[in-house]
Formats: C-alpha cells, structure tokens, sequence
C-alpha cells in the first residue's frame, strides 16, 4: 500500500468470525494474539482491518484513523471493473508493527478494497 507517497508493507484482516454460540469466551482475541504472533519477526509495518463494531479490536492494541482511501471498485457478481473508489473510511483500524508510523493523509491500496 502506499500511504502519503510512501509504501508500506500490510498484513490485512478481513472476516474474522466467532459463531454466536462461542462468542463472549475470548476466541477472538485468542485470535489476534495469534494473529500477532505470526507477524513477529515478518517485514510488516501494520495490520489493517475494517471494523463495524470497534470494541475488540480497540481491547486488542488497534486504533481508528481516519484516511482517504483510494482503492479499485469491483463488481464482483459480473467480474467487471467499475472504477476508483476515493473517500474516508470510517470502518478503517490499524495496529502498528514494525517501526513505521502511521500518517493522516492519503491511503492507496494499489489495488482492491478488502
């Protein structure tokens, strides 16, 4: 991703699930964690997720920002492109891990949004 001109390198999240019946048992912390552990000793500068519900995500060490995001619009159902996509996501959170720091400014995903 590039953010601000400069090119970062991103582990991103996207649909973690605890079915109804486990949640409020700290799996899905117990997830991060391990989410976590896996980056240790890997180049990423940030792990990267959208998030509705902020509470876990905030409990576990990430933190809103707010950016413009560019990104490729798909439509899936026709495997068609629609264009570029060019607005702050509010949804967007993000936990530092390398030695980078994140900046407001501009977020290009160089690619889709996931």
């Amino acid at each position: 991703m590039n953010l601000s001109g400069k090119i970062i390198k991103v582990l991103g999240i996207i649909d973690l699930c605890v079915s109804r019946e486990s949640r409020t048992k700290g799996i899905a912390s117990l997830l991060l964690l391990e989410i976590d552990k896996y980056c240790e000793k890997k180049d990423i500068d940030f792990l990267l997720l959208f998030a509705d519900n902020k509470t876990l995500y905030l409990k576990n060490g990430y933190k809103s920002v707010k950016n413009k995001c560019k990104w490729l619009k798909i439509d899936v159902r026709n495997q068609t492109i629609l264009g570029i996509g060019y607005e702050e996501r509010n949804e967007l959170m993000i936990k530092k891990i390398g030695m980078n720091e994140w900046t407001e400014g501009d977020l290009d995903f160089l690619g889709y949004l996931y």
